[in-house]
């Protein structure tokens, strides 16, 4: 049940915005727009399970992967500040193959799953406060929320036979960004601190930045 539940609290945090936006439009809660997206990759995931292997580091592949966003209008501290923050909810899909050349117990192997991230972001933005069909901005932004992850992974001995986990939990999760928008397109840069997680002897160390291109309806 807990892997719903990041969605549940979330959505509903989002979506009372429908509300509370007819009511003042200078509301905390708003009403959040969609962002599709396509993203690459870069770092380790490193992952130990206790008894069996410790921090055996599995790398992003050189594929995109798709990202689906609910995105909060920006909200401003005041008229004339370019500071204001939104909050955002993200999943996306990633597939990572074993990367250590060194070790020789293990000959190959993959993780592949999913991640929720439900984050607040501060941000400092210059050129047009909003999205619209002519408008050009630009920001930086600071993170920090939660994090959830569910994947399943493998890894093959020399000898040929596999070991199988998986793992999923929460955990915290912070990034440092660079956006640039034009008319509704977005060109995002993103470098995260990892998540941590512990399921039940298996520790993640989940930590993926990313470049990402995509659209806001």
């Amino acid at each position: 049940m807990k892997k719903y539940g990041c969605f549940i609290v979330s959505a509903t945090v989002l979506f009372s915005g429908s509300i509370a936006h007819a009511m003042d439009l200078d509301t905390l809660f708003r009403v959040p727009s969609v962002k599709l997206a396509i993203a690459k990759s870069n770092g380790n995931i490193d992952i130990t399970k206790r008894g069996e292997f410790n921090d055996i580091p599995f790398n992003s592949s050189n594929s995109v992967t798709p990202v689906i966003s609910l995105m909060q209008s920006p909200y401003y501290f005041s008229e004339s500040t370019r500071w204001g923050y939104h909050t955002e909810l993200s999943a996306s899909y990633f597939d990572l193959d074993y990367d250590d050349d060194d070790d020789d117990q293990f000959v190959g192997g993959n993780y592949k799953g999913y991640s929720v991230g439900l984050t607040p972001v501060l941000f400092y933005q210059f050129g047009d406060r909003k999205l619209c069909s002519t408008c050009k901005s630009w920001r930086f932004e600071l993170g920090a929320g939660v994090h959830y992850i569910n994947a399943d992974g493998k890894l093959k001995n020399a000898d040929n036979s596999q070991i199988d986990f998986d793992s999923s939990g929460f955990g915290f999760n912070s990034h440092l960004g660079a956006v640039l928008n034009y008319k509704n397109w977005e060109l995002g840069l993103r470098i995260v601190a990892p998540t941590r997680l512990d399921d039940a002897g298996i520790k993640v160390e989940h930590g993926l930045s990313s470049i990402s291109f995509g659209y806001r309806f």
